[in-house]
């Protein structure tokens, strides 16, 4: 179901089998290179600016520059308490195609448990990144989480459009900061 479609950027979602929570997908073309998305991407201690609504965000560890495992936590509004989850990302760069698959899972096992934060019990999510031409990306994220702790359902369905709009409607322009200029990574090249 299209949730939000805006400035390029679509959203949809869709119930999970056995499951009251929506999946969530995003859809938008970037003008952008796959190394800068990849930077963009590798570069944790940046989400506070990029993604919504992150308290917290840091590298637990990088295994490569094509795998590595981070920190993120997610400010709630008040009562609710923040939540918070170890992520492992893996890249993998089909060069036949061009295509740039994104893999994220639940880590819990990395990072304690902090007090006065839920821990996220299930977190998948794919970004799957077709290169356009030399300065042009397609992408489509899709997401699932279960927040855990005691929230209604209904709440975090009817939100769940809301933070991905937002941290993709700003990353084109994140993604043309100096940092992400002329990065080069391994696994990116033919």
């Amino acid at each position: 179901m299209l949730e939000k479609d805006k400035n390029g950027i679509q959203i949809y979602s869709r119930h999970l089998n056995r499951s009251k929570l929506k999946e969530v997908k995003v859809v938008c073309e970037l003008n952008a290179t796959m190394s800068q998305l990849v930077a963009f991407v590798s570069d944790i201690d940046h989400y506070k600016d990029a993604v919504y609504r992150v308290a917290e965000a840091y590298l637990v560890k990088r295994i490569s520059d094509r795998e590595f495992y981070y920190y993120s936590e997610t400010e709630m509004i008040w009562p609710v308490l923040n939540r918070g989850l170890a992520i492992r990302m893996e890249f993998d760069m089909n060069h036949t195609t061009r295509t740039l698959h994104i893999r994220g899972s639940n880590a819990p096992e990395l990072v304690p448990k902090k007090k006065g934060v839920v821990q996220i019990p299930h977190w998948h999510s794919l970004w799957t990144v077709q290169e356009i031409n030399g300065k042009r990306l397609r992408i489509d994220y899709t997401f699932a989480v279960d927040p855990g702790g005691e929230l209604p359902i209904w709440l975090v369905n009817s939100l769940i459009a809301i933070g991905p709009y937002q941290s993709f409607a700003k990353m084109e322009k994140l993604l043309m900061r100096p940092y992400y200029q002329n990065r080069i990574f391994s696994f990116l090249q033919p």
